[in-house]
């Protein structure tokens, strides 16, 4: 039996990009940021309540906060930030109400958990990665040539080599707070190979598996102090003219100015 579950994946695949028990261990967590150039690398199978191989996490980040969180409902917990999301996306009240709930709206990132070929004296480290690499990796353990495979089996798996590259525009490479922007591409290695010859050095491996799900889960703020967060985010937005926020500026003449999408996004929030 597969070490994942390939209807997940599939489904994974197809979902609608605007819609994821082992002892956790106490250990030091290591987390992997590939450098340009190529890696070699071997996923290593996690539990988790889809039984897909990576873990989705969503996050809340800028402009709500200028620390992204967790976004509690992506594990089933109560989450007031989702339901105003949902209330401002689906409301007939306020016209513009997709336009303000676009600052609510949570962004999926996904996390795996790898060997490095030639860091293993590092043990299992997390990888984090977006949708594209995620979509990588699913669209090879689903294509019909590799169905009835386990290609991610520590015994009989495959490793995947991670090519790093820079993206180019312009002719130099694109920058993003000062690091360029890399271009990942995996494969899967040609022939299939054991996590590792030593059949007592894979079991530690494996037994030192993060329950990643377990993790992210006690992370998640609780529905108290996020409404704070909606609150510190609305009273935020009337420091400043150019914010998208409640903005009463006196202007030359003395008046105050109303801004009329921060008066809808204020209103919105009226119940917090």
């Amino acid at each position: 039996m597969a070490s994942y579950n390939l209807d997940a994946i599939k489904a994974a695949l197809t979902k609608n990009d605007k819609t994821s028990t082992k002892t956790t261990t106490t250990s030091k967590q290591v987390y992997w940021k590939p450098t340009l150039g190529e890696h070699d690398i071997r996923f290593l199978p996690i539990q988790n309540s889809t039984n897909e191989p990576f873990q989705t996490v969503s996050y809340y980040n800028e402009p709500l906060t200028t620390q992204r969180l967790i976004a509690p409902y992506s594990f089933g917990l109560p989450d007031p930030i989702k339901e105003q999301f949902d209330e401002l996306r689906n409301s007939k009240k306020h016209p513009d109400g997709w336009t303000i709930a676009k600052n609510l709206r949570a962004k999926e990132r996904y996390y795996a958990v790898i060997m490095v070929r030639g860091e293993e004296d590092k043990g299992p480290q997390i990888w984090e990665f977006s949708k594209e690499t995620r979509d990588q990796v699913y669209g090879i353990l689903a294509h019909k040539d590799n169905i009835d495979e386990d290609m991610l089996s520590p015994e009989v798996g495959y490793d995947f080599t991670c090519s790093v590259t820079p993206v180019i525009e312009g002719g130099k490479p694109r920058l993003f707070k000062g690091s360029p922007v890399k271009q990942i591409n995996l494969q899967a290695r040609k022939k299939p190979s054991p996590l590792s010859k030593d059949k007592t050095q894979a079991k530690k491996w494996l037994d030192a598996v993060p329950n990643l799900e377990e993790q992210f889960r006690r992370q998640c703020k609780s529905p108290e102090e996020l409404v704070e967060v909606l609150e510190n985010f609305v009273a935020s937005l009337g420091g400043s003219s150019s914010s998208s926020g409640t903005d009463h500026t006196e202007t030359r003449t003395g008046k105050t100015q109303a801004n009329p999408a921060a008066d809808k996004l204020e209103e919105a929030f009226a119940e917090f």
